[in-house]
């Protein structure tokens, strides 16, 4: 058993998800902590994808799951993969996104040596898969669930996998930040690393470029509805900001 399941929903991205697919996975042969495994659920029409797992095969471990007939959006792509994960912890790294520096995975291992049940870590963005700017260390506010993402793409999280929560497939947008809730909720802080040991890709077809005020709109009130306990003054007041920005 794989200390670690590095889990990674993929498709094709307008032709452009088996390329930066390649690009992590080379970065991935360089890590100093290799007690891990590749999980990747496809949701690809061609074989681009499945191709590139199938030539790094004989570097990194890797398990190749198609996921065709699977809801066609992240969260149920990533849980998909998660739910095929083996490993004691289970990271998240989405397909245009990757690790930043040989050491990023020994450090997410180094964050559960003491007994941790969830790890974010720091981030940064790249416009070409080459400069790291705009570094980011996460930060858990009570805002998070209506959108002010002060943690960054699921890509920066870690879970271990008794304490293992999925993605909400009736979200898109706000994908990301309810689980951070509900993890803190259920879990209590996380261990945070604030070393930028993930990159988001920048580009023209990643997911947030093409949500929809519509579907915000829908998000949100999604998201008060779920939150049975109430909401403090400061959530009332971003989900109303949120809404207006909506519109």
């Amino acid at each position: 058993m794989p200390h670690i399941s590095l889990c990674i929903p993929a498709y094709a991205m307008g032709g452009k998800g088996a390329g930066f697919l390649a690009q992590s996975f080379d970065i991935l042969t360089t890590q100093t902590f290799a007690d891990f495994e590749v999980v990747v659920s496809d949701q690809s029409d061609d074989e681009a994808v499945a191709e590139i797992c199938a030539g790094f095969s004989d570097r990194l471990s890797i398990r190749h799951i198609w996921n065709r007939d699977g809801k066609r959006q992240a969260s149920a792509n990533v849980n998909n993969a998660m739910r095929h994960a083996s490993g004691e912890i289970v990271k998240i790294l989405f397909q245009d996104d990757y690790l930043n520096g040989v050491d990023a995975m020994k450090t997410v291992a180094q964050s559960f040596e003491k007994g941790a049940k969830w790890q974010l870590c720091g981030s940064g963005v790249s416009r070409n898969g080459g400069a790291v700017e705009r570094p980011m260390v996460p930060r858990l506010t009570p805002k998070l669930m209506f959108g002010k993402n002060t943690v960054s793409s699921p890509s920066v999280l870690a879970m271990r996998r008794g304490d293992l929560a999925y993605f909400d497939e009736e979200l898109i947008w706000l994908m990301d930040v309810d689980l951070y809730q509900r993890l803190w909720d259920q879990l209590g802080d996380p261990v945070i690393s604030p070393d930028t040991l993930v990159v988001n890709r920048v580009h023209a077809g990643q997911v947030s470029a093409s949500v929809s005020p519509e579907l915000r709109r829908h998000e949100l009130r999604y998201m008060r509805a779920k939150q049975a306990g109430g909401l403090s003054f400061a959530q009332w007041l971003e989900y109303w900001r949120q809404l207006l920005k909506a519109r």
